[in-house]
């Protein structure tokens, strides 16, 4: 009798061990799907080349704008501290636009998941938290730049803007982050992985385009109000 369930035992244990064994293999067989899947690259060396074109047009005509006010040289009306604060702190984010943590993104060739994934939390952290929330959002909420002529019209869109820009990488991130495919590769699941890369670099590429555009804005602002003033 002792022998039968020691034998029963043995087998029981055998196949909890044969079940452990075939799990492990198959989780390892299909990360290793996965691990191709991550692989995978799209060819957007021509879209980066023309969106550096576009960033880099962007940038100098931020720079020329606010280079139409020089203190030493003013001899305008306007509160020359407010003019100096906006001045400063559209230099700040041209300084975070050409730093080479972002302009990186235009000189690939070939762009996978993960470059893809990194664009947005370097486009976050940089562009939208470095460069419009610290530097522009704090800058319309000081006393000095409020003095400024159509203070409140130009602070309304900038509030807007950086919101909605702050809104859309957040739904950017959130999707790749729950895009893990555990199964299986097919053929549908590898084109809509392969779409996801692209889609994303592209959404976040037109974010930064788009906060490129608000910067541009408010140079344009800058400089009527200081040839105006």
């Amino acid at each position: 009798m002792k022998k039968v369930l020691f034998e029963y035992i043995n087998m029981f244990a055998y196949t909890i061990t044969g079940l452990i064994f075939g799990l492990s293999f198959f989780l390892l067989f299909i990360n290793f799907y996965h691990m191709q899947e991550l692989n995978e690259t799209v060819d957007l060396k021509s879209y980066n080349e023309t969106n550096k074109a576009s960033v880099q047009s962007k940038v100098e005509t931020i720079r020329n704008n606010i280079n139409v006010y020089n203190q030493s040289t003013y001899g305008g009306s306007l509160n020359v501290y407010g003019l100096n604060n906006a001045k400063s702190k559209l230099e700040q984010c041209l300084n975070v636009i050409e730093s080479d943590e972002m302009m990186k993104y235009f000189e690939l060739d070939n762009v996978g998941i993960e470059d893809s994934y990194n664009f947005v939390i370097d486009f976050k952290n940089n562009i939208l938290n470095e460069c419009l929330v610290m530097q522009i959002k704090s800058m319309f909420n000081t006393d000095t730049i409020s003095l400024l002529p159509n203070f409140n019209l130009v602070k309304s869109y900038v509030d807007i803007d950086v919101d909605n820009l702050l809104d859309s990488i957040g739904y950017v991130q959130n999707n790749i982050e729950n895009s893990d495919h555990y199964y299986f590769s097919t053929d549908t699941n590898k084109n809509n992985f392969f779409d996801l890369t692209e889609d994303s670099y592209s959404y976040v590429m037109n974010d930064y385009q788009s906060a490129l555009d608000l910067l541009v804005e408010i140079s344009e602002w800058y400089r009527s109000i200081v040839i105006g003033g």
